[in-house]
């Protein structure tokens, strides 16, 4: 069984693959002079967003969840399952082990003195790839605690 739905059809190895296919097979491959060009000028462009506003944004779409003020952090809750915490320019986010893994080889975190599955993160120059991490966590973190 190869765990792709029942109604999902493969295609045989004799079907013929146009050329716009075919590029599907290369997105692993190293980006361009263009591509990464563009990725650097992306990352480089400044933003009107920090972190804490970032992350304040997506709260506001997630279902049940309690903020509650601790000194200078905000810990944010699911009942009383805590799943992140924002401080002013840094989070900590719960994550399943292996994403928290994973979290761990990108720029700016360090595993959390909260414990196993916690990651904290501390963007030096929050750019948009740095912001757009910290929402995806955030929203990992809480699916996580609202399961």
């Amino acid at each position: 069984m190869s765990g792709l739905p029942p109604d999902r059809d493969l295609p045989d190895d004799n079907d013929d693959i146009d050329a716009e296919d075919a590029d599907d097979d290369v997105e692993d491959a190293p980006l361009g002079e263009g591509e990464a060009a563009l990725g650097a000028a992306a990352a480089e462009t400044t933003l009107d967003e920090t972190l804490d506003e970032r992350v304040e944004t997506v709260l506001e779409e997630l279902e049940g969840v309690i903020r509650r003020r601790d000194g200078v952090v905000l810990l944010l809750s699911v009942g009383t399952h805590i799943f992140a915490v924002l401080g002013g320019e840094f989070l900590e986010v719960a994550l399943a082990p292996a994403i928290a893994t994973a979290a761990l080889r990108t720029p700016d975190t360090r595993p959390s003195p909260r414990g196993a599955g916690w990651i904290a993160f501390w963007p030096r120059n929050p750019d948009q790839f740095a912001l757009d991490r910290a929402e995806a966590w955030v929203r990992l973190a809480h699916r996580r605690a609202f399961s």
